[in-house]
């Protein structure tokens, strides 16, 4: 053999060697890998608001980490049906130089990765789990280096899979916006509590008058169960006197007789009185003593006016009167003595000269200054008797009358039988004079029917055919409505509750924002927004004052509050989702009794929960209870 053979065979040799101890030293990281502990926060991967957040802490042991090695960790959620490759965690030895976070071989050491990525619905059954490579790089680590850039080092070596944390909690997605809003009750229990008839009293399952929470808006009805409505006349006197005299001046130039005898046809109508109240008014230039008994004369007369008119009424031959004299009727007079603010206002709009040195007399602070002044300027504005002074000497008389009005009974059973007989407020007025859902759906339905220009009754027949489930017919009465008068608070909010209800909370939350700057109260609605949102803290806030209600212990749960949320689901309307959630906070707080009763009644009550318990993370420590395994088989 050559020489130049001789060299080249053990340059050949050496190189072997090499790749050899290479190999060895990767190697031996392989077989000390598993001593490489982790932990993660949270243990099981969470979900809040759509974004799942964890942190994995990793000690590496002394004496593991090859001084010239790097290593590349990929962290990958795998679910059925996909993966997520999230961002890789690059390690190197002491002598190693580029990116990564330094390992020494003498002393191990230690990595923290926080990393955060969306959920979707396909990750309930996710595993974090981690692939890594070993290898020798011959120059720096570059960044952005990947698990297939290490894979193609010329010596490298991989390491088994790792899975490091099961996922996917995603109770905080459990935002129940349909239950709100329906209302709805399920009974889970194996005895349920029963009425007087022996059926299950859905009443004792339902949350309490007082604690009811209402997404949506009602339009108002706008009637009014009592209406009042008036006539009025006024009568007038000569200076200084009480009697009444149809002939004076003032009552011919005011048609004193065509006023009485509107008065007198408006109770010929046969409407209930109310009362009549009578003011008696005197002018201001006399005495004010003498004024105040000369005002109670004058309403005394106008009263036996009235009186004597009304008996005539009351024995006319086909009267509609419901009293057979006048003394049944309530009467109230009232003598008002001098009447300066009629006088200032009448001297204020007159034409008469001077009239600033007439109104600086109105404001003298003693009586009987103004009142001798008063007398001294008649003689030097003698308009002020001609036209200003008669028109103080009055009684005014207003009749006020109760509105006829259907019965209660009436207005229910018409709206049912015959809608066309009742107003647009009579007809919205029925819907709230039943409990029945159907009845009051098909009651507003008629009124959005027969009053389509009505932007009330569409938003209240939105608002019925939601709470029964009918989503798209509600939102197109909503939709309906909005077209009738845009800008309304009470139909903005609950164009956002349909939303909500279909889950798209962005476009909820932009409605309610809306709503809100408009005037109406919806904080609760804004709450299950901020659940969306995973700002828990601020739901609470919106929440103030609201007890015994689902999404208040949801949110509560969420933030850790676990106490709070039982408290809550305690007293809420019960179904199938209140008990799914108390099976949730038994597994929370390590209550397995609380959580297998509650998991039976949410199944009871709606079988989908079986499915959904057997792959559900809350429950995961209990996946292979026995107990547990029965409910869910």
């Amino acid at each position: 053999m050559s020489k130049k053979q001789t060299l080249a065979k053990f340059a050949a040799i050496l190189l072997i060697a090499v790749m050899i101890v290479g190999c060895n030293s990767l190697n031996k990281m392989a077989k000390q890998f598993n001593s490489i502990t982790y932990e993660v926060t949270p243990q099981v991967l969470e979900s809040k608001g759509g974004i799942v957040t964890f942190t994995v802490k990793a000690n590496l042991p002394a004496k593991f980490f090859n001084k010239k090695a790097g290593v590349v960790i990929q962290p990958t959620i795998e679910y059925e049906g996909g993966k997520v490759l999230l961002r890789p965690i690059v390690l190197k030895g002491e002598n190693v130089s580029g990116e990564g976070t330094t390992i020494t071989y003498n002393n191990g050491g230690s990595f923290t990765y926080t990393e955060t990525f969306g959920f979707t619905d396909e990750m309930k059954e996710a595993e974090l789990v981690i692939n890594s490579i070993a290898f020798l790089p011959k120059k720096p680590i570059e960044a952005g280096i990947t698990l297939e850039d290490a894979r193609m080092m010329r010596k490298s070596f991989i390491f088994d899979e790792k899975k490091l944390a099961d996922g996917i909690i995603h109770t905080s997605h459990r935002i129940n916006v349909e239950n709100e809003v329906r209302e709805m009750v399920e009974v889970g229990d194996e005895n349920p509590i029963l009425d007087a008839n022996g059926n299950i009293d859905l009443k004792a399952y339902q949350v309490k008058d007082g604690q009811k929470v209402e997404m949506l808006r009602l339009a108002p009805h706008g009637y009014e169960k009592v209406t009042l409505a008036s006539e009025n006349a006024t009568i007038y006197f000569a200076k200084n006197l009480h009697d009444w005299n149809a002939n004076l001046e003032w009552n011919k130039k005011e048609d004193v007789k065509a006023q009485l005898d509107k008065v007198y046809n408006f109770v010929r109508q046969g409407w209930e009185i109310k009362d009549v109240v009578i003011n008696g008014w005197a002018s201001p230039e006399g005495e004010e003593t003498f004024n105040d008994g000369l005002s109670e004369k004058r309403a005394k007369t106008a009263e036996g006016i009235l009186k004597r008119s009304f008996d005539n009424v009351a024995k006319e031959k086909e009267t509609k009167v419901n009293f057979k004299s006048s003394t049944e009727i309530n009467f109230k007079n009232i003598g008002n003595g001098p009447d300066w603010n009629g006088f200032t206002k009448r001297v204020e709009a007159s034409e008469v000269k001077d009239k600033q040195q007439i109104l600086n007399v109105t404001k003298s602070s003693k009586p009987e200054q103004r009142e001798e002044e008063i007398r001294n300027m008649i003689l030097i504005f003698p308009e002020l008797e001609k036209s200003i002074l008669p028109a103080q000497r009055r009684a005014e008389i207003v009749v006020t009358c109760y509105e006829p009005k259907k019965t209660d009974e009436e207005i229910a059973r018409l709206a049912t039988t015959d809608p066309s007989e009742l107003t647009q407020a009579e007809l919205l007025y029925a819907g709230t004079l039943t409990t029945e859902w159907e009845t009051i759906y098909n009651i507003y339905k008629s009124a959005a029917n027969m009053f389509s220009n009505s932007w009330e009754a569409q938003n209240n027949a939105g608002y019925i055919a939601l709470k029964m489930g009918k989503v798209e017919e509600a939102k197109d009465f909503f939709q309906k409505a909005e077209k009738l008068n845009a800008n309304n608070g009470i139909i903005t909010n609950n164009l956002g509750v349909i939303y909500a209800y279909q889950g798209n909370f962005k476009q909820a939350e932009t409605y309610f924002n809306e709503a809100n700057k408009m005037g109406i109260d919806n904080n609760y609605n804004l709450g299950i927004i901020d659940i969306s949102k995973a700002d828990y803290k601020g739901a609470i806030s919106k929440f103030a004052g609201v007890s015994c209600n689902y999404n208040v212990a949801l949110a509560n749960m969420i933030d850790g509050n676990n106490g709070a949320a039982t408290t809550n689901l305690d007293c809420a309307r019960k179904n199938a989702a209140t008990y799914y959630l108390m099976a949730i906070a038994g597994a929370r707080t390590d209550n397995q009794e609380m959580m297998l009763s509650n998991l039976k009644k949410a199944i009871k009550a709606n079988k989908k929960f079986k499915e959904e318990a057997k792959i559900d993370r809350e429950f995961i420590k209990y996946f292979n209870n026995a107990e547990f395994k029965d409910i869910v088989k």
